[in-house]
């Protein structure tokens, strides 16, 4: 594969970024778009606007050689189906080489590690890794979400204010997963979407519980009104995420 066009070069104008962000929903098209978009960083975090109902990309430039200016990746580190159960596996450009094809991405951190190492955090309710060769210097990857992917901290990157509580209800997940026989099956094969309304309404009944008198309503409370109010469009989504949280009992 070879770069031409936009890919060619970083995007110059919104106008250029949003072709470019709506090229990553070609399945043909989308890792010459995504070359562009890392075209002078080592990843890029697209759709990080919560407020918006746009997909989850998070995008890393595996190079051959570092370049030095931003953060150079050299492996992606995330949670992966292991036969019924889950374990951490790792991409680089050598098990990368080869045959394309997509792999799943459960819930959970995901690690963007360079050679020092050093590597930037991120949490994700899941979804699809792919991988494109563009040529000998550059390996894409977009690991693809319809749920938020937040910035869990790191070398070169801030924490988002929301992955708190996307932390914390990751913790909470942990007990009966760990504890309870079946539920860590069951909460891998749910869908992202799903896992993500599970999560809101977690939120909200943990939300309606506190004292309200005493608390003023906070960013997070605003947020959380504003993306409930457009995930529960997706009805059959929420249905199940519904069973999810009564067959959870979260502490």
């Amino acid at each position: 594969m070879t770069s031409t066009g936009l890919a060619a070069r970083a995007p110059q104008t919104a106008t250029e970024r949003r072709a470019l962000l709506d090229a990553l929903e070609d399945p043909a098209g989308w890792p010459e778009a995504a070359a562009a978009l890392l075209a002078e960083l080592g990843f890029r975090l697209v759709a990080a606007d919560r407020m918006a109902d746009d997909d989850s990309h998070l995008l890393i430039a595996l190079r051959e050689r570092p370049t030095l200016r931003h953060f150079d990746p050299e492996s992606v580190a995330y949670y992966a189906p292991s036969g019924t159960t889950a374990a951490l596996a790792a991409v680089d450009r050598a098990s990368l080489d080869g045959p394309s094809r997509d792999r799943r991405a459960l819930w959970g951190h995901v690690h963007v590690i360079d050679r020092m190492p050093v590597e930037n955090r991120f949490l994700t309710f899941g979804g699809d890794l792919r991988a494109a060769r563009i040529d000998a210097e550059l390996t894409v990857v977009d690991l693809w979400s319809p749920a938020p992917i937040v910035r869990w901290g790191g070398h070169s990157q801030a924490t988002d204010p929301l992955a708190e509580a996307i932390g914390a209800f990751f913790g909470r997940l942990i007990v009966p997963v760990d504890f309870v026989p079946g539920v860590a099956q069951m909460v891998d094969e749910l869908l992202p979407e799903v896992l993500y309304r599970a999560f809101l309404l977690d939120a909200l009944a943990r939300t309606a519980r506190v004292d309200r008198a005493n608390r003023p309503a906070s960013p997070f409370d605003a947020w959380l009104a504003a993306a409930w109010a457009r995930a529960r469009a997706d009805r059959q989504a929420c249905t199940a995420a519904e069973g999810v949280i009564r067959e959870l009992r979260l502490p």
